[in-house]
């Protein structure tokens, strides 16, 4: 199903689809199953493992977490989301966004063509621009990063489930590239543990994404965005959101039992294994 890192999006779009039918869905995403389509939605119910278990629950999570982090940057006067492997998301519909917000997505042509043919007949709640472009294209990619800047002063760069198909090395070049412009003034992107790489690494625990691997695993994962000129704003862990929204992780039972018997202490750390964290330009690195 997972031939290229393209078809992870329709992956996790499966499961916003399930999430929208639920009765007490926190999100809605009524344009999830169109932009799916019912082969691909057909594919991906024949799968039942671990790793799609984890893969439904972090799906929820991070758009609930993302979704807030969105809102609270509109309200604080921020107008330009700029999402870079936007995948089949939906925000710029399903979201209550304003007219003067401006939403740009940024993925490969296929994608973008078939996004603009599947919501042609909807209208989008805010100012939508979509650009086709393979954002590997590091040359490309940047002139379209200068263009966007001088356009706009306070822009938030979004990439969601982008970063782990990356190496450390591509994401420091998007990384120097985004400082590169004033205009760059946040990014949201994941936040996954070192706890969590060995299992990530393991090739018969992510056999389903062969072709499409996770490469960034750097070792400090706050302190790899610290050294390139970004200071932490706001952190949100999955664990900890789904006892909020009372969605139980998908631990396995051996794992509550040495919990109930080793204690909070223990535990802590696993309550902090992923999640979504917001950075801003640290005003006292010059770019």
């Amino acid at each position: 199903m997972i031939k290229d890192v393209s078809d992870t999006s329709a992956w996790v779009t499966y499961y916003r689809v399930l999430e929208t039918q639920r009765k007490d869905a926190i999100f809605k995403d009524p344009y999830a199953k169109d932009l799916l389509g019912s082969e691909h939605a057909e594919a991906f119910a024949k799968a039942h493992t671990k790793v799609n278990r984890w893969t439904n629950w972090t799906v929820v999570m991070r758009t609930y977490i993302i979704d807030q982090m969105i809102r609270d940057l509109i309200a604080r006067g921020v107008t330009t989301f700029i999402n870079m492997g936007a995948g089949l998301d939906s925000r710029p519909y399903r979201m209550n966004l304003d007219a003067h917000i401006n939403w740009v997505e940024i993925d490969f042509p296929h994608i973008i063509e078939h996004k603009s043919k599947v919501l042609g007949v909807h209208t989008p709640t805010c100012k939508l621009e979509r650009v086709g472009m393979d954002l590997a294209n590091r040359e490309e990619r940047r002139k379209l990063l200068e263009t966007l800047a001088s356009k706009n002063e306070r822009i938030v760069v979004l990439t969601e489930g982008v970063l782990p198909y990356l190496t450390e090395l591509q994401v420091a070049e998007l990384s120097e590239d985004l400082q590169a412009f004033k205009s760059f003034q946040y990014w949201i992107c994941e936040y996954i543990s070192p706890m969590s790489y060995k299992f990530l690494q393991n090739p018969k625990q992510m056999k389903g994404l062969k072709n499409s691997p996770f490469q960034f695993f750097p070792e400090n994962w706050r302190g790899f965005f610290e050294s390139k000129g970004w200071k932490l704003n706001q952190e949100r862990f999955y664990y900890e959101l789904s006892e909020e929204l009372k969605r139980p992780t998908p631990f396995p039972l051996i794992f509550k039992l040495v919990a109930a018997i080793k204690g909070k202490e223990w535990a802590r750390p696993f309550r902090k294994m992923s999640g979504y964290l917001l950075w801003e330009r640290d005003s006292q690195e010059k770019s």
